[in-house]
């Protein structure tokens, strides 16, 4: 378990009348970052969609009697114990957390909130018979995205299948802790974050298509620079006649 680094996430909020300047150092993404514009709360579309992210064929159902003005929690139907909890942690920043069928604490995610639709920015499981919560940086999220199967097993097969064809070291690093970290998760829970994963990544590939699309649809609405040169000197001519 040497490999585990225990990590902190600290976030500094500087307040200018309605805007809000936010200056993060981000442990998912390993970088410093600093945004500035209006705070964001979470709006039902936006609780939607997270909750589609974790949501099986046993779906998720809003508790009235648990939630509160900071947090929203859904239960399963037949099950008190298996909790999502969505807490708004600030105005652009919501905690996800799941628990298992004992109430324990499983899954811990991150998510902002500066998109149409929320992002996941920190990845945190529960490591098999302990009480670490083990981090998944983006690279990691990547790989399992792309090679992440419907069982563990077959999930840690594909990417030790890629590991002997990887001549770049720090590459081949990447996915050597990639696979230490699934393997030491239990099997419902790497079926878990594959899923997950694959949902959340599935759902921005959609909404970037659809965003360039719109976009294209726009500028085709949009007389080109060329069209209106042809048509000033069009309009020339007719004035000379």
């Amino acid at each position: 378990m040497a490999f585990f680094t225990v990590i902190k996430r600290h976030y500094v909020y500087i307040h200018y009348l309605a805007d809000i300047s936010i200056i993060s150092i981000n442990t998912y993404t390993s970088n410093f970052r600093c945004t500035t514009g209006r705070a964001k709360i979470m709006n039902k579309e936006q609780e939607q969609q997270i909750l589609d992210y974790y949501s099986t064929a046993d779906k998720y159902i809003h508790s009235k009697l648990h939630s509160n003005t900071h947090q929203n929690v859904f239960t399963k139907e037949n099950d008190k114990y298996q909790w999502l909890v969505l807490e708004q942690k600030s105005h652009n920043q919501v905690e996800v957390r799941q628990t298992d069928r004992h109430g324990t604490i499983t899954a811990r995610d991150n998510y902002e909130l500066t998109r149409n639709i929320p992002k996941c920015v920190g990845v945190e499981r529960l490591c098999e018979g302990t009480n670490i919560q083990i981090p998944f940086n983006a690279d990691e999220i990547n790989l399992i995205y792309r090679f992440g199967e419907k069982s563990k097993a077959e999930t840690c097969a594909s990417l030790s299948a890629i590991l002997p064809q990887i001549k770049d070291s720090d590459t081949k690093q990447i996915v050597s802790t990639t696979l230490k970290k699934l393997n030491s998760l239990s099997e419902e829970s790497c079926m878990e974050l594959t899923a997950t994963t694959k949902r959340q990544k599935l759902t921005e590939r959609d909404y970037s298509i659809k965003a360039r699309l719109a976009r294209a649809k726009e500028q085709l609405k949009q007389p080109t620079v060329a069209e209106g040169k042809k048509r000033r000197t069009h309009s020339k001519g007719d004035m000379e006649l």
